[in-house]
């Protein structure tokens, strides 16, 4: 009883976030093609970095004793994390438009938590795009890195991938937590967001160790 007692509202969010989930999905599905051309934005706003990498090491092959599959490696996890996040967290990343608007005033009255009414009050679909890219080089990373797996490698990439989602969503909702102060989030706040999914693309001891 006790147990079953504990997971009645656990069942409950994750009920009430899947119609959030659909809702969003039904009303993205209203505009197909706005949908897909955001889609195609996504995709190859973010193919312009891989491109990077790719000529770079054509030109040098290895960087600090890193091939090329395995910075792809190190890159792929960086960006599915990110755009998990960004994907399913962007209610905390627009919370000053909540607070502005006085949508925020309007859930504190309503009888369910309230993290997880922000989180469904925005949930970016159109990072699907940007998923599928990242899913496909760490396929390929894993592929022809050449490393042996063993299950706790694999556990290890995993937990990689769970805990850099975890991390950015921690940092949206710091900046959300400043918008009750300012009333408008602050643009430092991408220098941990943006900045470090651009140092995340490569492996972190090939920058200075000062910088580290």
């Amino acid at each position: 009883m006790t147990s079953a007692r504990l997971l009645r509202p656990l069942l409950d969010g994750l009920h009430l976030y899947g119609r959030y989930f659909l809702i969003h999905l039904k009303s993205i599905m209203q505009y197909k093609t706005s949908f897909f051309l955001t889609c195609m934005g996504q995709f190859f706003s973010s193919f312009n970095v891989f491109l990077g990498i790719y000529f770079m090491f054509q030109r040098f092959h290895t960087v600090k004793g890193y091939t090329y599959q395995e910075v792809l490696l190190c890159y792929s996890i960086v960006l599915m994390a990110f755009t998990l996040a960004e994907a399913f967290a962007r209610g905390f990343d627009t919370f000053s438009s909540i607070i502005g608007n006085g949508v925020f005033d309007r859930i504190m009255v309503r009888p369910r938590g309230l993290i997880l009414q922000v989180l469904g009050q925005r949930i970016e679909f159109t990072r699907s795009a940007r998923l599928l890219q990242a899913v496909i080089m760490l396929t390929y990373g894993l592929s022809a890195s050449g490393i042996q797996w063993t299950p706790a490698r694999a556990a290890t990439v995993i937990f990689m991938i769970a805990g850099g989602t975890a991390l950015f969503s921690g940092l949206f909702l710091i900046y959300a937590a400043i918008c009750f102060f300012t009333l408008e989030g602050l643009e430092f706040m991408n220098v941990f967001t943006d900045g470090a999914r651009e140092h995340g693309k490569y492996p972190f001891d090939i920058m200075e160790s000062g910088f580290c």
